[in-house]
């Protein structure tokens, strides 16, 4: 019998039988397990040895210590964790435009590409990264320091660490607010997760409390040149060395650390791979004192953990013994009979936790050792909720040996097949699968983002899903594989779209099951200037692009407000897939100046059973991640404004990624892009203004060669705006800045790491009479209201008297800082230094922000 539950209930049926069984698997869902080689087969039996586990906890991504997970995961061979408080997506981003959730989309999959080399598994929490605090207290505020406990505790009662690692300090030498916030919340959650009245609603889904033995703080020599010194002479402190080199997979644990921590690419942290001693150093804050020197003294993690499993660990052990590298398919035998064992030992106590994992590692590592490949492929990587999804299942065995037949492919209330296939090996067999119209009640999509959010994501409905990196895509399926033992193995398949790139060769991606049609507003938002009049008529357009065949329906956008001059929706006519529709609405603007910031929808209708869609889909792909989908509505914000500017044509040179020339055209301006390593000056002189973008003396090429360029454009004549560059902490030719920061400008001025984290921070104009802070607009305190995030951020410092400081404030508590926006006039031009997250709020529609880029463009008077 099939029927049809949503999503949401059969994830919940399916995760409740998961976690009353004690097994969680947090690696990607999105990407399939490599075959490993023969060394590789016997490195992971190798593991199955060792029944420990380590939990490492940080606060964003990139703040984890790769090498000491790597040695936990592969030299010592425990279960090793990594829990991020926060997906980054307060972050700033080197390697495209995404900002906000889009870069914790990223971030997200960074960590676990990092994690699918360092052998790690991903946890998170609710918490969302709302962007440098300088407090764990502003941090607790925010999130609401309970919701975000609660987190930590379920991850611990989850993943049973026997030890836990902090990065951080749980005081203000951590730095960051979040960092502090991670370790305080790590201290409090060791004692808690063992205490069955703390939060004891997660007892009743099915989890149970957990005592972990020790809590360790790991220190760095980073931050504490002495460490060495004060780690010999104080009994807390104990130093493990992670250089050691594994010959089963021909690397060290800090070359695995190199390529794991590379994948942070979008925070430009390619990482060396070293080779060596590499001391890491742990000082014990909680649990007993190691008699020996080593931190898992006294810690059983051998099998003697299970109940009645002697004679299988043996078996274990004489598998390993006896493994051959070049006929890994002699293996079978004792792996099925260590299967067979194991499914008949009790599953009380330890045994509980630990036997389903050892069975599922072992349906791994039988798979592995006769080459089993079992794949669900679409044609296409998009399918919406409207069409029939043609898939092709296929089962190959490429090492003969052991005699298995595909027995069945399931999941719950979608499809249940019994095939009962025997394989014949390296001969590839395939089925066509077909799933109807309708199967699908929801479209693919981050599960953190479902539901709107401010700083805490809101899983109401779905409480297992909070601590997970992301949740399965729901063209997944579960099979079951028969030997000729009467042994059944089992695994799980996700469907993925194959295609072949000329340059990288086959490419795999995810299948996305989608809405009809994604609708794309032409600009997120429409500043409505105030001198236009009422009567204005505004043009909204939009694209809709379609996402099934025979797209027929209309498109309405309401406007509150506002009236149509024709009409608010219009007919829809999309033959194919793929293919768009561009549309245009004018309205006449109504009472807006008056009421303030309004929204526009959009949303399109299907003619006919096939629904409707109102949201934009957007993709995100870089070679080192798995394509990646999300959705935001199909607004457009309305701002009204009063603003101008006299400047008629801008140059911008990219950098990092912002949205801020986007931002520049609606001012009226036109916006040009200029590309440095082609620049002339005389071309250069014809834009009233030239802005640089974020970082882009950091990441943009060409900017070494540019730079002395844009300094002679401002001596005649021109206005060059520097929006945030960072620099490392000592100027090099191997620096990733292009010149040195010190002739950034005219004359010299430092780039600090000074910054204004709370949004709200009232501001004073040092110099009020300056023609930035009152010609064409006069800028006061009421600009900065309604800011985002934060003011700013890298500062500058120790500036030449030649240049004005125009802005000053402060975080609370603290000296104010007047680097966010200084200017200097040098010839017959201006030149403008910023650190105000203007990327931020140009694109968050901010007034003020406007009014004040309409003056830092506008040319300097004679």
């Amino acid at each position: 019998m099939h029927f049809r539950l949503s999503r949401a209930l059969r994830f919940i049926a399916v995760t409740l039988t998961l976690h009353n069984a004690h097994f969680t698997l947090h690696t990607s869902a999105q990407r399939p397990p490599a075959q490993p080689n023969a060394a590789e087969i016997l490195h992971r039996m190798q593991k199955l040895n060792v029944l420990g586990s380590v939990l490492y906890i940080v606060a964003h991504p990139d703040d984890e210590n790769t090498r000491l997970i790597a040695w936990l995961a592969n030299g010592k061979k425990v279960r090793t964790g990594n829990l991020s408080l926060t997906r980054g997506d307060g972050g700033q981003n080197l390697i495209g435009p995404e900002l906000g959730d889009a870069l914790g989309i990223i971030r997200t999959q960074e960590l676990l590409e990092a994690r699918r080399i360092d052998g790690g598994e991903q946890f998170f929490t609710r918490a969302v990264d709302f962007g440098y605090s300088k407090n764990a207290a502003e941090s607790f505020e925010k999130w609401g320091k309970q919701e975000v406990l609660s987190d930590v505790v379920r991850v611990i009662r989850m993943f049973r660490p026997d030890v836990i690692i902090t990065r951080f300090a749980p005081d203000r030498t951590a730095g960051h607010g979040h960092h502090e916030a991670s370790a305080i919340l790590a201290e409090e959650a060791f004692d808690l997760a063992g205490d069955p009245k703390a939060f004891p609603e997660q007892l009743e889904q099915g989890l149970e409390v957990w005592q972990p033995r020790r809590l360790f703080f790991n220190g760095s020599t980073w931050w504490n040149k002495d460490l060495a010194t004060i780690a010999e002479n104080d009994p807390d402190w104990f130093s493990v060395d992670v250089g050691g080199y594994d010959p089963l997979l021909g690397l060290s644990y800090t070359e695995i650390a190199g390529r794991s921590r590379s994948m942070h690419k979008s925070q430009g942290f390619g990482a060396a791979e070293t080779r060596g001693e590499q001391l890491e150093y742990l000082k014990l804050i909680k649990g007993d004192r190691p008699k020996t020197k080593d931190i898992f003294e006294g810690i059983d993690m051998t099998w003697g953990r299970l109940n009645g499993a002697g004679a299988t660990h043996y078996a274990l052990q004489k598998a390993i013994a006896a493994f051959a590298m070049s006929a890994p398919t002699k293996s079978n035998a004792e792996l099925l009979r260590i299967k067979l064992d194991i499914a008949s030992l009790g599953r009380d106590g330890t045994n509980a936790w630990w036997v389903p994992m050892i069975e599922r590692e072992l349906d791994r590592l039988i798979m592995y050792t006769n080459g089993l490949v079992v794949e669900v492929v679409s044609k296409a990587p998009y399918e919406s909720l409207a069409d029939t999804l043609t898939l092709t299942l296929s089962a190959l065995q490429r090492s003969a040996g052991l005699p298995l037949s595909l027995k069945h492919l399931s999941e719950p209330d979608i499809v249940s097949l019994r095939l009962n296939k025997d394989l014949e090996p390296t001969v590839k067999w395939e089925h066509q699968l077909e799933l109807q119209p309708g199967t699908y009640t929801d479209f693919d999509q981050p599960y953190w983002l479902r539901r709107p959010h401010s700083d805490l994501y809101d899983m109401a409905g779905a409480p297992y899903l909070t601590v997970d990196p992301v949740d399965n895509n729901q063209v997944h399926f579960h099979f079951s594989m028969g030997t000729s033992e009467r042994v059944t193995i089992s695994g799980q398949l996700h469907a993925h779209y194959k295609w072949v790139d000329r340059v990288a060769g086959e490419r795999i991606r995810p299948v996305y099951i989608t809405p009809v049609a994604s609708v794309i507003p032409k600009s997120d938002q429409v500043l409505i200037r105030a001198d236009e009049g009422m009567d204005k008529v505004i043009e909204l357009d939009a694209e809709i692009v379609a996402l099934t065949d025979s797209l027929f329906g209309e498109l309405r956008v309401d406007v509150p407000g506002w009236h149509a001059t024709l009409s608010a929706s219009q007919a829809v006519s999309i033959e194919k897939r793929g293919q768009s529709q561009k549309l245009r609405f004018r309205f006449t603007v109504g009472d807006l100046h008056l009421s303030g910031t309004e929204v526009a929808k959009a949303k399109f209708t299907f003619t006919g059973p096939k629904g409707t869609a109102d949201r934009t889909l957007h993709e995100i792909d870089y070679p080192h991640i798995m394509p990646q989908v999300y959705y935001t509505p199909a607004e457009v914000k309305l701002v009204p404004l009063e603003v101008t500017t006299t400047a008629k044509r801008v140059g911008y040179v990219k950098g990092a990624g912002d949205d801020v020339p986007q931002a520049l055209e609606q001012l009226g301006v036109v916006v040009e892009f200029i590309e440095p390593s082609s620049a002339k000056l005389e071309e250069l002189k014809k834009y009233d203004a030239i802005v640089t973008g974020i970082r882009a003396y950091n990441a943009t090429k060409g900017m070494r060669e540019l730079h002395p360029l844009l300094l002679q454009y401002v001596e005649e004549g021109g206005t060059l705006i520097v929006q945030y560059n960072t620099t490392p902490r000592f100027f090099s030719g191997a620096s990733d800045f292009q010149i040195d920061p010190a002739t950034l400008g005219p004359r010299p001025f430092t780039i600090t790491r000074g910054r204004v984290t709370v949004e709200e921070a009232a501001p004073t104009f040092p110099n009020p009479k300056h023609p930035l802070l009152n010609t064409p607009n006069k800028i006061t305190a009421a600009d900065f209201e309604g800011w985002v995030q934060e003011r700013g951020l890298y500062f500058a410092g120790d500036f030449a008297p030649h240049y004005t400081p125009l802005i000053s404030w402060n975080d609370p508590g603290e000296e104010p800082l007047d680097g966010a926006l200084i200017a200097m006039d040098h010839g017959k031009g201006r030149f403008i230094y910023t650190g105000i997250s203007f990327f931020r709020q140009l694109p968050a529609g901010v007034p003020g922000a406007y009014r004040l880029w309409g003056n830092l463009i506008s040319p300097r008077k004679p």
